[in-house]
């Protein structure tokens, strides 16, 4: 299907063989973020203390960071800093400052048709004796549903944070790194009564569109031991949410970060069928040999699969969340909003800055620092309180821009369509494959840009060069590849960069729109005009090569 920015919703989802659809039997592409530091925030994109430090390595952070690296321990440094009783209303202010209807409104703006609602156990379940919930917690959560309702956006509730812990890492809120959701029976329970809870409450809210059961279970590999604790929490679960709902769409995470699908190896929610599973894929090549893997069971099982958290370069989530849309994968981005100013500012869409004097919240934090007074650290929350209202933050445009192909992007040739396959979104005749070992199915030769990077053999994985930055698209007689772009709102000049290797008649079309160019063989890469495309819900431009042949860089779409 084509990658429609605003995909309709209309009633509860549910799945179908490896799609999900809507009520009126239309197929959605889930696209939109997650809440990160919404219920459940993350010390390293609230504090401030990596960007302070420089730190360079998650083991620095965590090392420095330990006391304000999670929703848990950062209560504690409010509670030192500002008094209990600040301690105590900072959250309900918190939750509803940072995310507002205005959030809601802007993702619906940017072309979002969903949100990833990252929940916390504790903040709904009170941690005592008992069953005792948060009705002010479920109140806020009401009217962040009310607002996705009225705007549009389908909410999916994701149990970012179970009671116990369930990841073994400081993402889930635990008390320790230890995914005790798995090894307590109270915690086990009170995770299913939870579960139990929400789907009480909102069984009847289509706008929910999904129930993650659990964010990232069991992610270090010491803990891999506990995966049939992990299958039997899903099965109980989902028996739980079947007895009063049987209507919401499930979601489940494989271990190690929703990376190991050894337990997909059966269907599960036997009695309603639907369900899906996601995935979490950071700073990928936008490859499908890369992403086979995560793809794998959705081809046996016929269910769908989506990419429930993740980020890359800009180019890289152009290229790669077309191909996924080939497949009926959708993504949410994480997260939505982070503090600015650190060496991790690029997570958030929106940023906002730090607190006047925050320095000495970090000293204390980081380094043991002396504790400002309490009116100094009370100034200084309450200043981040108003910092992160939707108004207050700057945003970073680039992100939707290329996520959802919109004009103003620049795709690397190497980045054409895959949509449709040989013959129909690009045709190619190469059979040897290139330096990166890069969409080498799709036989299209690719090289080395000049003064370029390849490979090298002991290059580490997170710095290994970067194929759409590095390579060249070479197309020859009667070859051809294929771009689309989404939501062009002015007119919009298409541009491309390449040089020919011999004399070269190359053809450029886009729906009524055609040019002929004769583009003389020389050494350098130059940049070409081609025509100037009117407003539209989106185009496909082909760049075909009559005669001779070419080695496209870049297509720009200003």
């Amino acid at each position: 299907m084509k990658r429609y920015l605003k995909q309709p919703v209309q009633g509860y989802l549910h799945t179908k063989g490896r799609r999900i659809y809507n009520e009126a039997d239309e197929e959605v592409l889930l696209c939109g973020w997650g809440t990160g530091n919404w219920m459940n925030p993350e010390g390293f994109m609230v504090s401030g203390v990596a960007g302070m430090h420089g730190f360079t390595s998650m083991e620095d952070k965590l090392q420095y960071n330990i006391r304000f690296d999670r929703a848990r321990t950062m209560n504690d440094s409010i509670r030192e800093l500002c008094g209990s009783d600040y301690a105590r209303s900072f959250w309900p202010r918190w939750y509803r400052n940072h995310l507002s209807e205005a959030d809601i409104k802007a993702m619906a703006e940017a072309g979002c048709n969903s949100v990833r609602l990252c929940l916390d156990a504790s903040g709904l379940l009170f941690e005592e004796p008992g069953i005792t919930w948060n009705e002010d917690s479920f109140e806020m959560l009401n009217d962040v549903l009310d607002w996705c309702e009225r705007w549009g956006i389908y909410a999916i509730l994701d149990l970012h944070g179970a009671p116990g812990g369930q990841s073994g890492v400081s993402c889930d809120n635990g008390i320790d790194n230890v995914p005790r959701l798995f090894m307590e029976p109270e915690s086990y329970d009170r995770a299913l009564i939870l579960w139990e809870e929400l789907a009480r409450r909102y069984q009847h809210r289509f706008i929910v569109g999904g129930y993650e059961l659990l964010n990232e279970p069991i992610s270090t590999p010491q803990w891999h031991y506990l995966l049939p604790k992990l299958r039997k929490f899903y099965e109980d679960a989902i028996a739980r949410i079947r007895q009063v709902d049987k209507k919401h769409m499930i979601i489940l995470h494989g271990a190690a970060f929703a990376h190991d699908m050894r337990l997909f190896d059966r269907g599960f929610d036997e009695e309603c069928g639907n369900w899906c599973y996601s995935v979490h894929s950071y700073w990928f090549t936008p490859d499908m040999n890369d992403f086979y893997q995560y793809l794998e069971p959705s081809l046996r099982l016929e269910v769908p699969v989506w990419i429930g958290e993740g980020r890359g370069s800009d180019k890289a989530m152009a290229v790669f969340y077309e191909m996924m849309a080939e497949y009926g994968i959708g993504f949410n981005l994480f997260c939505w909003k982070s503090m600015d100013n650190m060496s991790d500012s690029d997570h958030g869409f929106l940023h906002y800055p730090m607190p006047k004097g925050w320095e000495l919240v970090v000293k204390y934090i980081a380094e043991g620092g002396p504790r400002p007074t309490y009116k100094e650290a009370q100034a200084m929350f309450d200043e981040m309180l108003e910092l992160c209202k939707y108004e207050n933050c700057s945003r970073r445009e680039s992100i939707n821009v290329y996520s959802q192909r919109r004009q103003g992007i620049v795709l690397p040739a190497v980045g054409y369509d895959s949509y449709g396959g040989q013959g129909v979104s690009f045709k190619g005749s190469w059979d040897y494959g290139n330096a990166f070992n890069y969409r080498t199915q799709d036989h299209m030769k690719m090289v080395g840009k000049p003064g370029g990077v390849i490979p090298g053999m002991f290059d580490p994985p997170m710095k290994k060069a970067d194929p759409l930055e590095n390579l060249l698209l070479e197309l020859s007689d009667n070859e051809f590849a294929n771009y689309t772009i989404y939501k062009v709102e002015t007119s919009c000049p298409v541009s491309f960069t390449a040089r020919a290797i011999s004399d070269t008649q190359l053809k450029i079309t886009c729906g009524d729109f055609e040019k002929v160019m004769e583009i003389k063989a020389g050494d350098e890469l130059q940049k070409y005009s081609a025509f100037v495309l009117d407003c539209g819900e989106y185009y496909t431009v082909k760049f075909t090569v009559e005669s001779g042949s070419i080695q496209l860089e870049n297509i720009f779409f200003d």
